[in-house]
């Protein structure tokens, strides 16, 4: 019993040992992550899955008073270092006025996680050219980075798909084994786990 027991905390626990959140929040697009584009909806924006780490991110911040005019600032780039789920978020802002001068003075993103809460006021603004500057987020980063001299560690993202494939293959592994547990246990303590499977349930 308690080895079953063992086994189906385990499996609880594998998402969650791999992926964290990052989002964007009070108006702040998240445009890329580790020098790829983020591919949000026009209505709403997803969530990041990423591991642990350090992780370089493009924000804008966005918004629509009502005479209907949409504010938003130059694309801003910097480093985070995600430990936990986490938000990037700005000051309230409820006026036009309020948030063209918050702006034009540099916004301060605030990050927030359940530990941790920090600010980031010296961030540098991407700057594009033409009609449609920011078309190509990804040739404005590469562009920062190689002027900054900074190396990206590729394996951010990728390692998030490679431990969702690992978590996988040990979840589908302790299925079995949990399996092969039950068909073995006896009539008893076949029962005392289903009751308490139901316990928990109810928890």
């Amino acid at each position: 019993m308690r080895t079953i027991s063992a086994v189906l905390l385990t499996l609880a626990m594998i998402p969650s040992s791999y992926a964290l959140e990052l989002e964007g929040v009070n108006g702040v697009e998240i445009l890329a992550i580790n020098g790829k584009e983020v591919k949000n909806s026009f209505f709403s924006q997803k969530s990041n899955k990423l591991k642990a780490g350090e992780h370089q991110i493009v924000v804008r911040y966005s918004t629509q008073f009502n005479n209907d005019d949409i504010i938003e600032s130059r694309p801003a780039i910097f480093s985070i270092d995600l430990q936990q789920d986490t938000k990037i978020s700005v000051q309230q802002m409820n006026t036009q006025r309020q948030a063209e001068k918050q702006i034009k003075a540099g916004l301060t993103w605030q990050i927030s996680s359940e530990d941790n809460q920090y600010k980031i006021d010296d961030s540098t603004t991407l700057e594009g050219k033409g009609f449609m500057p920011y078309s190509d987020i990804e040739a404005l980063i590469v562009a920062y980075n190689q002027e900054n001299n900074i190396a990206l560690a590729t394996s951010g993202t990728v390692a998030v798909a490679v431990a969702a494939a690992t978590a996988t293959t040990v979840a589908s592994t302790q299925k079995g084994t949990l399996q092969s547990l039950y068909q073995q246990a006896s009539k008893e303590e076949k029962k005392a786990f289903r009751l308490w499977l139901v316990e928990q349930d109810m928890k």
